[in-house]
């Protein structure tokens, strides 16, 4: 008997150390910590069965932590595997997702358009979110050669990977913590209070307000002309779209404080950012009856030395027009069909024909409108007058390429263009004070 209560309780000893060796293991991880020695099986697009951090030391490892559903993190895999070749045995790249392996498996099957690179791919992971807890995706980790965490999300791009190769110092512009404070005003003055607020410079909020106690908490952050255009859409109840492209009009001398230049990439890019993206918050007492908009109006043009109005002017759009009097749209009155959809940017195909069959026009203009001003980026105006319902269809390519050639060729079978002319449109107008 006493030789089985020692050998129980070893067993006990040997359960509680292995326990504690998982949660050490399992621990959140800053900069400069050693990663511990983790081993993955469920690796998927690579002939090993197995991924042993252990076995990479040597190299400059990068944790990709990417979703099905992250349009960036997708977009970034040419890119990806274009590097794993650059820098070949020096690094390695490895994509990490919770989903299992079957599941990767099919979403690459059933979006053939999406770029697999030459990448293996931990799936099924609940581990690495553990240790490099973060919120949202891209995220990136950096683990150095001798298996210690070497950066926190900093993008992969060439000029950051071969700086860590070569041991110079990066430039990452320093992340600043939140602090969060029911209020910017001493309680025994909240009684007086009109309202409170305060816009913060930089990609992260410095500081966060809850939701107030006392009222109701307003918050937005972006650029200024993202913070103008919120504005705008909500004292106008989103009447007039000022998020569409060409119904923001910058009259200032200096755009690139406004507007990101072309090109910006890497450290730049962020630098950009920092320098120019703002957060706005605000608080306002439930016994006072403001707008909180007409507030956040106010707080722009003093805090920006902007005058925001709004005017009509005329803008070039590209314009639906007829080019005839005859009807070759009007619907025969068949089966409705309903698959007139461009091919997304993670490749799901809705076949080589796209149909509006029995639907209304209202619909076609609706579907024309996202393809020119998401797609080409310019405005978009319908001038046909066309209603009831109609039967269309496009070939894939006029859908899946957006390109102005394309759409204008598909269109000229049903006695319809897109011609290029000045429409006066309600714009939003910014100009320096």
């Amino acid at each position: 008997m006493r030789k089985l209560i020692v050998l129980l309780h070893l067993v006990t000893l040997i359960v509680l150390l292995n326990n504690t060796r998982l949660k050490a293991q399992n621990k959140p991880l800053t900069v400069g910590d050693e990663v511990p020695d983790l081993t993955f099986k469920n690796i998927f697009n690579s002939s090993n069965t197995e991924i042993k951090l252990s076995d990479l030391r040597g190299k400059l490892v990068i944790l990709d932590f990417w979703g099905v559903f992250c349009i960036p993190c997708i977009e970034e895999f040419p890119k990806l595997d274009s590097l794993q070749k650059i820098f070949s045995s020096e690094i390695q790249i490895i994509p990490v997702n919770p989903l299992d392996r079957d599941s990767i498996r099919r979403f690459f099957k059933s979006h053939p358009k999406v770029y697999l690179p030459s990448l293996p791919f931990i799936t099924g992971d609940t581990i690495l979110q553990k240790v490099f807890p973060h919120r949202g995706n891209p995220y990136i980790v950096w683990i150095g050669k001798h298996g210690k965490m070497l950066l926190d999300d900093v993008p992969i791009t060439q000029p950051n990977i071969e700086a860590v190769l070569s041991n110079k110092t990066m430039k990452v512009p320093e992340a600043v913590k939140n602090n969060y404070v029911e209020s910017l005003f001493d309680k025994r003055w909240s009684d007086d209070m009109v309202y409170s607020s305060y816009i913060y410079k930089g990609t992260d909020m410095g500081l966060k307000l809850e939701k107030s106690k006392i009222g109701q908490s307003f918050s937005e952050g972006g650029t200024i002309v993202f913070l103008y255009q919120r504005t705008w859409e909500g004292l106008t109840s989103g009447k007039y779209g000022f998020f569409r492209p060409g119904r923001t009009v910058i009259q200032t001398k200096d755009s690139s404080r406004y507007i990101k230049p072309k090109n910006l990439q890497g450290y730049d890019e962020q630098v950009w950012q920092k320098n120019n993206l703002y957060w706005y918050q605000s608080s306002i007492p439930s016994d006072k009856p403001y707008n909180p908009y007409e507030l956040m109006k106010e707080d722009l043009n003093r805090a920006f030395h902007l005058n925001a109005g709004i005017e009509k002017r005329p803008v070039r759009c590209l314009v639906l027009v007829r080019t005839s009097d005859i009807d070759k749209i009007k619907t025969l009155g068949h089966k409705p069909v309903d698959s007139f959809f461009h091919a997304d940017r993670i490749g799901k195909d809705y076949g080589p024909t796209r149909s509006l069959i029995n639907q209304p026009f209202s619909k076609f203009s609706k579907r024309l409108t996202g393809l020119i001003e998401y797609g080409l980026k310019k405005p978009f105006v319908d001038q046909t007058g066309y209603t009831g319902n109609i039967d269309i269809q496009f070939k894939a390519d006029a859908l899946d390429g957006i390109a102005l050639g394309n759409l204008r060729s598909a269109l000229k079978i049903y006695d319809l263009d897109l011609v290029e002319k000045d429409v006066d449109l309600t714009v939003l107008s910014l100009k320096e004070n």
